[in-house]
Parts: structure tokens; sequence; C-alpha cells
């Protein structure tokens, strides 16, 4: 095997993590909040890592520590083991975990009602593979769950299938997670024929050479037909027993969030990509290049969507048919985030 490849493997085998901290405060005195992300980079949770760069949890006597994790379902679970306060991840995953006996609960929505996912070919493939109908049989690289949930990104591509007229059993999964590393792994050692993931790694995709898009989830025409994409894509989840037990860390978050997104909205993009904790300028371009074609991205105010809510029920459906789940309106505390029609 050469050294190229070798490395490309062994990068999607590989998690980044930070290390957990098991103080309630800070060395400074401030209220410590762990969140888990998927990442490092997945354009969906950059206002998270935004925070802390930023200093707005200092500003509201906070520290926040990011880790990140190969999925939301990952990140979620990291948290159920008590190994940190807060998870990012799919909104609809909540009822799918909570039918499974997991005390879940999401306290912010962070997307807007933009999905910036796409379902790739590979490059070699795009021939062969010219529309989903075409990829039953095949190898699809996607974020992957447990035996408790499946992630949101595979419940998205089991929905684009199923319109197409393929069922789960017909294609076979190939965990991946969410981030450059395992993604461009697993075009460049051609282990998928196709991968479903979000910004920036899609557009990144096609930039190298190793991808073309053959589904757009971000085009209105393809949202407008597929049920429930208008859906809350992400929220923070946390346990209920931690709202009980440490409610202010729940108000502290939320603050610290809402005045990231209200920067956000306020600020030109090239000003967002100057503050994104990445490592070159050519990442930085990128993210505001990708700020400005997706405005919708984001959650302008960090409150509940009543009609995103009752979407992500219509999503879920059309996702998981055969499922019987708790309405995603009973898995939301809205006391300090908050709700708008």
């Amino acid at each position: 095997m050469n050294p190229e490849r070798r490395s490309v493997l062994q990068a999607m085998l590989a998690t980044v993590l930070m290390p957990a901290t098991v103080s309630a405060q800070s060395d400074g005195g401030e209220t410590l909040i762990r969140i888990n992300i998927p990442g490092p980079n997945a354009l969906p949770f950059l206002p998270i890592e935004l925070i802390s760069v930023l200093n707005f949890d200092r500003e509201v006597g906070a520290r926040l520590t990011v880790r990140y994790q190969p999925s939301g379902i990952h990140a979620i679970e990291d948290m159920l083991a008590g190994n940190a306060d807060l998870a990012a991840l799919g909104f609809s995953t909540l009822p799918v975990l909570h039918a499974n006996g997991k005390d879940v609960v999401a306290i912010s929505p962070l997307s807007g009602r933009t999905i910036p996912a796409s379902l790739l070919v590979r490059k070699d493939t795009a021939k062969t593979v010219r529309r989903v109908a075409d990829l039953k049989g095949r190898t699809i690289g996607t974020s992957t769950g447990s035996i408790n949930s499946k992630t949101y990104l595979q419940m998205a591509a089991q929905l684009v299938l199923t319109a197409h007229g393929i069922a789960d059993n017909q294609v076979r999964w190939l965990p991946t997670a969410q981030n450059w590393q395992s993604l461009s792994g697993a075009m460049i050692s051609a282990s998928a024929d196709a991968v479903i993931c979000e910004e920036p790694f899609s557009s990144r995709l096609v930039k190298r050479g190793l991808g073309s898009v053959l589904v757009d989830l971000s085009d209105p025409a393809v949202a407008a037909k597929l049920p429930g994409l208008d859906h809350h894509r992400t929220a923070i989840a946390t346990r209920r027993a931690l709202i009980r037990n440490q409610p202010e860390k729940m108000e502290l978050f939320v603050r610290m969030l809402r005045r990231t997104l209200v920067w956000m909205q306020a600020t030109a993009p090239e000003q967002v990509a100057r503050h994104a904790p990445v490592g070159t300028a050519e990442e930085r371009l990128e993210i505001a290049t990708l700020l400005s074609k997706f405005p919708g991205i984001y959650s302008p105010d960090g409150r509940f969507s009543v009609p995103q809510i009752t979407a992500t029920d219509t999503f879920l459906r059309a996702a998981l048919p055969n499922s019987k789940l708790a309405a995603a309106d009973s898995l939301i505390d809205d006391h300090w985030a908050g709700r708008r029609q």
C-alpha cells in the first residue's frame, strides 16, 4: 500500500477529539460548558466553533470547550455518557433516540431553512451513475449512527433513495465521519461509489475532482419534491436531568449562541470567515463563498420555528415510515430560546 493511500485510510478511521474536562469551573472562575459537535469544520456547526474565538462565552461568564465527534449520534451518545453537557446534531434524530429510551431534549435550534447537503458520486463513476436510480447495489458513504439511531444524513439519504425507488437494503452503507479526511478518503480509496455530505466538504470534493453532484438538497426545486425538507436540520440537545440540575448552563449557552447567530447575520461573510478556526487562506475563502451562497443556513435568532418543528415530523414520517415516534415538539424545552411562528 502506498504511503498516500495508507495515510488516507488512517485518517478515515481517526476521530478528532479534544480532551474531556471534568471540572465544573475553569481556573478563571467561569462556568465550564462542554459541547460535542460533528467535525471539525463542518459548515452547519460553524457558529459553535466561533463562540470561543469571538469570546462570546467569556462575555456571559462561561468557558465553552468543543469536542469533535464523527457524527451527531456519536456526539449525543458521548454526551449521554456524561462526557459533555450538550451536543449538536440533527433535530430529527431526537425522536428516534427517545423511542429507544434515551433522555434527550433540544434547547435551541442552530440551522435555518437551507440544507447545505449533496449526494455526490465518485468522479470516475459519474458516467455510469447518472441518476439516483443507478445507485442500486452501490456503496454510499455517510455518517452512521448506532443501534439506537440513524444519523440525520443517513435519514436524508434514505429519503432521496426512496423518492427514486431504492429501498434501504438495496444499497451498501459505508461509515464515514463528518470531516474532510474521512469523506475524501472514501472517494480516493474508491471505498464508496457515492457519499452524502454537507458543506464545505461537498464543494471541496467537486473542486478537487473527486466527486460530482447528483442531488443538491439546497436546490429549492429538489427540496420541494422531498417531504419536510424545510425542517430544523440541527439543534442543540442535552439531558432533561441536566436541565433540572444545572439550568444555568442552558441559559448561558443559549445566550452565547444567540449572540453569535445575531453577529453572523450582521457581519459580512468575509469577516465571519476571517474568524473561522481553519488553517489556510483557501479554507477561509471557501467559507466566505459558501456563506454568501447560503444566507439561510443558520437560525437568525436562535428561536425555534413552529412551521419547521411541524416539518420535522413530516420529514421523519417520510424517512422512517414504519416508526412510531413522539412528536418533535414534545422533545423541546424552549424556556431559554423561545419560539416564533
